[in-house]
């Protein structure tokens, strides 16, 4: 619809599928500016990340001429016969462009600690399972399912089909209505929702917050726990209330997961993450040990994190084989009502290949998207890499601007210089290893 609607669309958005497909321009809004891409969102990212490399190599090259500008001053002025040539440099000096603005952009990482102790699967089993709000309307019924540590589950649905109702269901928060449902005596689950941010005292700081799980700690131990986190001194002590919408979210994660669970239940993690902070979170679920269950309608979050994909349809819980292209295309027909394969779709199958074949091949593209996910998630790692090595060379830079610097405490001059030449190695190295892997990364998309 958005891409064949005739007239000018704004589209205010984190999703990074639909801003793909259906916008032809991204505004960067940085620093009070304004700034236009022609393309997608992938585009804007390549865009945008060239242009920082070629503020950073401008801003070198400023700082290093205004640097020699200075010395030669600092050197000769005070001698006659270089006077003239001295003060031609100080004028020199003061119609010089200020050194090109580089925002530091800092992205607190998520953390997700798992369980000292794994446990040995399945840690969930359902046999024949129903679950419902009132006697006698089961909203899912006859599950049949287990899962296993290791397991990353991504659940698929139309809004009110029940996938907030399974994740309760595996959380203890909602009991079985009818059949079994067995869990591992010393399961741990942390089950985090959208609507779990109500409950967070809003008068509370998020050093009272952890002071809370931690009444036996010192001060210094509870503000190094938040500070982990990423509530520094400023933040560990603004009221949760004046906390923006992510900062809210890492809180809570935080909190949910303080002791160390098994099971991470993410119910709508990202609605008040921005994009950076989704690929945060996304190394972060990459990151945890245990199992996860993941509903989202992020699609870059799920292809990133998930290996299986259940569908959540017409009061079951079934594994879905196939992919989410697929999914999508199987939403959107309207002969679906009559199940997650209709008879249409099964004559179908059955004329272009038997039930057996169908499945083979369904299990060879679930295959496949297992087989990419450890490379999604290198590529992505690799990224966030880049990010933070150039942020640390763009430190360094700030910190060799100051030209007193190198006369008041030149040793320190010296080590911050050498510092930043073994930090843009460094970055040089992580961009090559970066490009790399998402090279490889596409190429396994278009060979499979």
């Amino acid at each position: 619809f958005l891409r064949s609607y005739p007239y000018t669309v704004i589209i205010v958005s984190h999703d990074r599928d639909l801003l793909n497909r259906s916008v032809t321009g991204i505004l960067h809004l940085d620093q009070l500016k304004l700034t236009y891409y022609s393309g997608g969102f992938e585009r804007f990212e390549r865009q945008r990340r060239e242009n920082l490399m070629q503020q950073m190599s401008q801003r070198k090259k400023q700082e290093d001429a205004r640097r020699h500008m200075e010395a030669f001053v600092e050197r000769f002025k005070a001698k006659a016969s270089k006077a003239k040539q001295a003060q031609s440099r100080v004028k020199a000096l003061e119609k010089m462009a200020p050194p090109v603005s580089i925002v530091e952009e800092r992205i607190a990482p998520f953390h997700f600690p798992f369980a000292e102790r794994a446990l040995a699967s399945p840690i969930i089993r359902m046999e024949k399972a129903s679950v419902s709000y009132e006697e006698g309307k089961p909203i899912l019924r006859n599950l049949d399912l287990r899962i296993d540590q290791d397991d990353r589950i991504a659940l698929l649905g139309a809004n009110g089909n029940g996938k907030s109702t399974f994740a309760k269901l595996v959380a203890d928060r909602l009991k079985t209505s009818d059949g079994n449902l067995f869990k591992h005596k010393k399961l741990n689950v942390a089950y985090i929702a959208q609507h779990n941010l109500d409950e967070l005292n809003a008068d509370d700081t998020p050093y009272e917050a952890f002071r809370a799980l931690m009444p036996d700690a010192t001060i210094a131990q509870v503000r190094a726990k938040a500070g982990f986190y990423g509530f520094g001194a400023n933040k560990a002590d603004t009221k949760i209330l004046k906390l923006s919408g992510g900062e809210k979210a890492r809180l809570l994660f935080a909190i949910a997961t303080y002791t160390k669970p098994h099971v991470l239940i993410l119910d709508e993690p990202t609605n008040h993450l921005d994009m950076e902070a989704r690929d945060a979170l996304m190394v972060a679920v990459n990151d945890f040990e245990g199992a996860v269950i993941l509903i989202s309608h992020d699609r870059h979050l799920i292809e990133a994190c998930a290996e299986r994909l259940w569908l959540v349809a017409d009061g079951s819980v079934t594994p879905w084989e196939d992919d989410l292209d697929a999914y999508t295309k199987w939403l959107l027909d309207p002969a679906r009502k009559r199940g997650p394969m209709s008879q249409s779709k099964k004559e179908k199958a059955k004329a272009e290949g038997s039930d057996s074949d169908k499945k083979i091949a369904r299990q060879a593209a679930a295959d496949r998207r297992k087989a990419r996910a450890p490379l999604k998630k290198k590529a992505d790692e690799a990224g966030l890499e880049v990010e933070r090595i150039a942020a640390e060379v763009a430190k360094f830079d700030r910190r060799l601007a100051n030209p007193k610097l190198f006369q008041q405490e030149p040793e320190k001059a010296k080590r911050f210089a050498r510092g930043r030449a073994n930090a843009q190695k460094a970055l040089d190295k992580a961009e090559e290893k970066w490009m790399l892997l998402l090279e490889k990364f596409e190429d396994s998309k278009k060979a499979s």
